[in-house]
Formats: C-alpha cells, sequence, structure tokens
C-alpha cells in the first residue's frame, strides 16, 4: 500500500506518536504479510486514523515495532500489512 507524505504525516502524529498505542521494541518473529502474530503481542483496534485511510481496516487489530504499523487480521492473527512511515 502507498499512502501521501500528508498521509505518512497524520499517521505519525496521530498513530505513532500517541502515548497509548500498543508498541512493541523487541519481536522474535518476522513483520511480514501472513505471518501469525503471537499471543503474547498486545493488539488493539485500528484507530480511526487508519480507517479514514483505509475503510478495509475496519475492526481489525494493530501494534506499532519503531516507526511500523503492523495491521493484524483479528480472527487468524495474520499481519494482513506493515506500513513504514
Amino acid at each position: 500500500m502507498s499512502l501521501t507524505t500528508e498521509q505518512k504525516q497524520k499517521i505519525r502524529t496521530s498513530v505513532i506518536s500517541n502515548s497509548s498505542a500498543p508498541k512493541v521494541s523487541n519481536v522474535n518473529f518476522s513483520l511480514t504479510v501472513g505471518t501469525v502474530v503471537p499471543t503474547t503481542v498486545k493488539i488493539v483496534e485500528v484507530p480511526a486514523t487508519l480507517v479514514e485511510i483505509h475503510p478495509a481496516w475496519r475492526g481489525y487489530k494493530y501494534f506499532i515495532v519503531n516507526d511500523q504499523i503492523v495491521i493484524v487480521e483479528p480472527d487468524t492473527l495474520k499481519i494482513v500489512t506493515v506500513i513504514v512511515v
């Protein structure tokens, strides 16, 4: 997925900077599409900012690793996309 500079900036300021966002500092699994996220990783529902950019993510989960937002399918815990901002 490609994002505009404006969308990336909006994500940086409203999602990455958010102190309550689920940040993970060390992962021992691959951050690639199709990887199943271990249940030990805290994931939460995708925020409205991301749903505005991509409405299909409504109801999906996410977590943050450094400057990457990892979108996860809630039923399977599979990574569906990784956004680098």
